[in-house]
């Protein structure tokens, strides 16, 4: 059977796009694992937890693993369940700035590449990131990784947003958590360096002097003129910005649900909702450094701080650190699927892609 004269013009635009790409600087491919890399991330977690734990002087192995109940395995399960929720509204903010980016894929196909990248992120050791997958598998299905990267890029910027307005709202409702010493110092000065850097970001990114100044360049700086092109975008839509931003504050929200369903499971009741919102999204920008593996280390030393401040006994909260790792390992296992096999299938097999020009076109008022 021949193909319509329709597919045949888009396979060819497909085909075009695919070949203004630099293959040696991003293959079509997941790259490949550098051991070396992974081995420094691996050392470095264990290497802090263990620290963490040999110099605080009342935490015991026996503590940090109690005996599980029947309760506890519905809190995992429970927590586990609201984290996939969380996926699907990640997915959602991904799609709409995907869609003011000029990349339409059906949501089915972007969630699928959403959970292989975060199964790549929490449950295989790699020295690459899920986002990685999600730019080169969305690349794959339009035919432009640039644009790919942008919308990767400004998605993963919204938070940055996001999760220190969640925090400073929880710390205005409960404002004896701003009298805890150091975890309150830790906590604002996160949140306000982390809004500080995103409002740099973001001037660099859309200011014609900064990531402006790339546009029409080849190589590693189309990428970054793809970012710029897309936060001009997002200033001629501020409707679609908003979209964006509460798609956000519900994925981060839940991730925060999360992490108080897992506080149950170990009993924990000085980790209320608000607590986890006042302190789980320092704990989220802290962990992301590009030091540990899956923050692990980070993660329970960041716990002990601060939820040591509102009587979490140290070995509890490195506990919970670890509980939620396992809640984040067990949650992207739903994505062991896509991983295996949501690549393969291209743009044809979707029967959509790109609609409705480039970012460039997008952008232009």
């Amino acid at each position: 059977m021949s193909e319509q004269p329709g597919d045949a013009r888009d396979e060819i635009e497909r085909a075009e796009a695919l070949a203004e790409i630099d293959e040696a600087t991003l293959p079509h491919e997941v790259p490949r694992n550098d051991w070396w890399k992974l081995a420094l991330r691996l050392v470095f977690s264990v290497g802090f937890l263990a620290l963490l734990i040999w110099r605080l002087p009342d935490v015991r192995l026996g503590d940090i693993f109690p005996t599980p109940t029947p309760m506890s395995a519905v809190w995992i399960a429970v927590a586990v369940g609201v984290h996939v929720v969380a996926y699907v509204l990640q997915t959602l903010r991904w799609a709409q700035v995907s869609d003011t980016l000029g990349i339409h894929l059906p949501f089915r196909r972007l969630f699928s590449h959403l959970l292989a990248g975060e199964f790549v992120s929490n449950a295989l050791p790699t020295s690459f990131g899920g986002d990685v997958v999600r730019v080169v598998r969305q690349g794959n299905d339009v035919g432009d990784y640039a644009d790919s990267f942008a919308a990767t890029g400004i998605e993963r910027l919204t938070g940055w947003l996001v999760l220190p307005l969640i925090s400073f709202v929880a710390l205005a409702l409960r404002p004896e958590y701003l009298q805890l010493g150091t975890a309150s110092l830790v906590t604002v000065l996160t949140n306000v360096v982390t809004l500080l850097l995103l409002c740099s970001i973001l001037w660099a990114a859309g200011h014609e002097r900064g990531a402006g100044r790339l546009l029409g360049r080849e190589g590693w700086r189309r990428y970054l003129a793809a970012v710029h092109l897309g936060v001009v975008a997002f200033r001629h839509r501020p409707v679609q910005a908003l979209k964006v931003v509460a798609a956000g504050v519900g994925f981060q929200l839940l991730q925060c649900v999360s992490v108080w369903a897992a506080a149950r499971a170990l009993g924990l009741d000085q980790v209320g909702i608000l607590t986890a919102m006042a302190f789980f999204p320092p704990t989220a920008v802290i962990q992301n450094l590009p030091l540990a593996l899956g923050g692990l280390g980070v993660r329970e030393a960041m716990f002990v701080l601060f939820l040591g401040a509102v009587g979490v006994p140290d070995a509890r909260a490195i506990a919970l650190g670890l509980t939620v790792y396992v809640v984040f390992v067990l949650a992207s296992l739903a994505g062991a699927p896509s991983f295996a096999v949501g690549g393969r299938a291209g743009r044809t097999a979707d029967g959509a892609g790109r609609a409705g020009g480039t970012a460039a076109g997008d952008a232009a008022p």
